[in-house]
């Protein structure tokens, strides 16, 4: 936190950058809160209200890959947004019906 950044401004920072975070791998909160082992409601609280408790920080970063320093200071390099990849419309195979085979007489 810099010295002209007030605590309130912070948080609302840090907050925000939890939120990026997920959003940029294309998590939905339940996902995360459960990979945290808590509910989703509790969760939604360190996006919008609190601060992500320091042992549950290591965590979060692993699960969606940004610096751990990053998330505390904002500062380094930025959760790049997750590529989704999209497959070409391929028609579905299905099984050629099987036929009673007749038997040459």
């Amino acid at each position: 936190m810099s010295e002209s950044e007030t605590e309130t401004e912070y948080k609302q920072r840090f907050m925000a950058r939890v939120a990026a975070a997920r959003i940029a791998r294309n998590l939905k909160q339940w996902q995360i809160a459960e990979a945290l082992g808590m509910p989703q409601d509790k969760y939604k609280q360190y996006e919008k209200r609190s601060l992500l408790p320091h042992h549950l920080i290591g965590r979060f970063c692993i699960l969606t890959g940004i610096d751990p320093d990053w998330l505390v200071t904002g500062r380094g390099q930025k959760p790049m947004k997750a590529i989704q990849l999209v497959a070409p419309e391929v028609e579905p195979v299905t099984k050629p019906k099987r036929g009673r085979s007749k038997k040459a007489a």
